[in-house]
Parts: C-alpha cells; structure tokens; sequence
C-alpha cells in the first residue's frame, strides 16, 4: 500500500512511518510533507496515493485547507491532539481519527479498518468505493454541538437548540434560555447534522426547532409566519411553496 504522511513533528513522523512498516512490511511511504503548501504541490503534481495519514494542526495552517485546493480522492486517516475538527474531518475523507499520543495498536487498528471497507467495496468502481466508505462512517444526526466561547469550547446538547440562523454570513446557534453561540457549520451542513422530525429549514436564514414553534399565522401573499417561544430579532417567514411542506411538517408531530 502506498501512503503519504502528512505531519510536520519530525519525530512523530518517523515514529509513524516505523510504526506503519513494522505492522505491514509492504507498506511503501510515498513521502512525508510537513506544510499545507508541500502538500497541495505534492498532490497536484503526483500519483494520487493509496492512503493518507495526516496531522490537522500543521506549522502554517490546518490541514483541511489542503482540501480547498486540490481534490483529494484517497482515504485519509486524521492523526492529531485535537478532536474538535473531528466532525469537518469525517467530511474531508476521513476514515478514521486518531487521538496524539498514538500507539501501534490504534495504528493497527486504522489500517485493519482500510483493508476490511477496501474489500467491502471492492466490487465497485474507485469514485463510487469512496462516496460508499464515507458515507458508511460520517457521523449524520448529532446530539451535540462544541461551540468556541471566550477561549474555551462548550459542548451544547441539540435538544437546547431552539434554532440556527444566519447573520452577515456567519451562522449561530440560539438556545431555549436565550445564548447565542457562533458556530463553524452552513445551515446546509446543519439540516443533515440534525433530525429532519425535529428541525426545519424555514428558509435561507433559519433552520427551527419544532419544540421552539409557538404558533403560525397567514401573512401577505399566502405566506406563514412563525412565531418562536423565545426572544428571535428576525420574523421567520415561510413562503408559499413551502407553506405546505412545513405545514405537513408540523402536523406530523
């Protein structure tokens, strides 16, 4: 198997790139970049590989931004000291995501995982193997949400979200007992994060909670308003090719 090691602790490189010899001597490491810049050259200007281990916290940047720039069509196992980027690495082709300091036994794992999902799609073409494996672990509805509060992170429970809307294109959460907490997801990214029996995306600005809803009324032009049990500065308008959809919405509680 052909791996690139994205990583740039010299020593934990070679620690991983040992590491990933000794569990499988066939394993051929194809180069070990260090920068989100050698990374995109190397990708752009190379075979794709098999497989790649990659730190998220690089010296100039998150890793994630290499997604950005070039497309990355190989399984990649994210390996780093922070798991708040766990749920955007899921969604970048990650397969597994493993917790510094690592050990051969979790390295061991993460290739056994690659080798089991290769041979469980194996049937199928390359891009319709990958869409398949990344969608068999993406994580879909949450139950929480880390949030980035003055420095810290606060884990928030989906059930305390009374709705999420859109501000001077920043995106934000508010709660039943009324904070309001900036949150790094698109509404879009939101409705499949949460329970479509629970949250609907009103319209462009607000993806509601049905606990939130107090009451509906007609407003100009056959559209709906909705009124929420807590403080919201917007009127959350539903228009009239919605009007029935969210009304079947509703009423399917």
């Amino acid at each position: 198997m052909k791996i690139l090691i994205i990583e740039d602790e010299p020593r934990t490189a070679i620690d991983l790139s040992q590491t990933l010899k000794k569990i499988d001597p066939s394993v051929t490491i194809v180069d070990i970049l260090d920068s989100i810049n050698s990374s995109v050259n190397y990708l752009q200007s190379n075979p794709m590989p098999e497989l790649i281990y990659m730190d998220i916290q690089l010296a100039d940047g998150l890793s994630l931004d290499i997604f950005k720039q070039v497309k990355v069509t190989c399984p990649v196992i994210f390996c780093t000291a922070y798991d708040e980027y766990a749920i955007d690495a899921f969604k970048l082709n990650g397969i597994d995501f493993i917790l510094k300091p690592f050990d051969q036994n979790a390295i061991q794992k993460s290739l056994e995982k690659v080798d089991f999902l290769r041979s469980y799609y194996k049937k199928d073409d390359d891009d319709t193997r990958l869409n398949k494996l990344i969608d068999a672990i993406r994580p879909t509805v949450r139950s929480c949400f880390l949030v980035n509060h003055k420095g810290k992170m606060i884990p928030v429970a989906v059930a305390d979200i009374a709705y999420f809307f859109i501000t001077n294109e920043l995106t934000f959460l508010f709660t039943f007992s009324e904070q309001k907490y900036s949150i790094d997801h698109s509404l879009e990214e939101l409705e499949q994060m949460t329970d479509a029996q629970q949250f609907y995306r009103a319209n462009r600005q607000f993806l509601i909670n049905f606990a939130a809803i107090k009451e509906i009324e007609p407003y100009f032009n056959r559209k709906l308003i909705v009124k929420l049990s807590v403080k919201c500065n917007d009127q959350i308008i539903v228009g009239k090719l919605k009007k029935t959809e969210f009304q079947a919405w509703l009423s399917e509680r």
